[in-house]
């Protein structure tokens, strides 16, 4: 899948960093030029999507697809542009099987979506608490999962500030690996958690050793 908007949508995210400070990617060799895969990375800023998707994605000609609750959609000209950026919506409520069912379905379909396993942005930088989400997804359709790290993007819209601020912001992207696939049965917890756990250090590895956390 591909949309009009999301190459110009790169370059404006790329020209925007160059006023607000040097971004800067690292291993785009190892991102899949074609078929699927899972892009899992730490989530420290509302930002990141945009970021990651300019650079992990469109910088290596992929259109990674993220996840966004469904009222972001009818925003004003934001829910327009995330449409086209290739952002798929989820209804509150619906959460984990809706999300799960549009992934596999993207997937599927030889497409690339992004998965923070943490659930939500770090306040401090540091990996959090997994979920499982990635590792399942991972697991059921038997697709790669490309480890990305990412940097500095915290300071860039720190909170309580009215207006952005520069930083060095820094994607680290490792190379892909695989899951053993588990098919459509029942998924044992432990190995699940192993699967995550996985995921988790992967990331890791990528990062400063001051925000690998547990996962260091």
């Amino acid at each position: 899948m591909r949309t009009w908007f999301y190459g110009p949508g790169s370059w404006i995210t790329r020209v925007s960093m160059w006023f607000l400070g040097p971004l800067r990617a690292h291993g785009l060799e190892h991102v899949p030029r074609e078929g699927a895969f899972i892009l899992v990375s730490n989530h420290i800023s509302l930002l990141d999507p945009m970021i990651i998707g300019s650079t992990a994605g469109q910088m290596a000609g992929r259109l990674v697809h993220f996840m966004a609750k469904e009222e972001l959609r009818h925003w004003p000209l934001i829910g327009w542009l995330a449409t086209e950026a290739g952002v798929y919506f989820v209804r509150r409520g619906e959460g984990d099987r809706a999300a799960q069912r549009l992934s596999l379905q993207l997937l599927a379909g030889n497409e690339a979506i992004a998965v923070f396993p943490e659930g939500t942005r770090s306040r401090d930088g540091v990996l959090g608490e997994p979920r499982n989400g990635a590792a399942l997804l991972a697991m059921r359709s038997g697709v790669r999962l490309l480890p990305v790290s990412i940097t500095g993007s915290n300071r860039l819209f720190p909170k309580g500030a009215r207006l952005p601020r520069r930083s060095r912001v820094t994607v680290r992207i490792g190379a892909p690996f695989q899951l053993a696939p588990q098919g459509s049965g029942r998924i044992d917890r432990q190995e699940l958690a192993n699967g995550t756990d996985r995921i988790m250090r992967a990331i890791a590895a990528l990062l400063p050793a001051a925000q690998r956390g547990r996962f260091g």
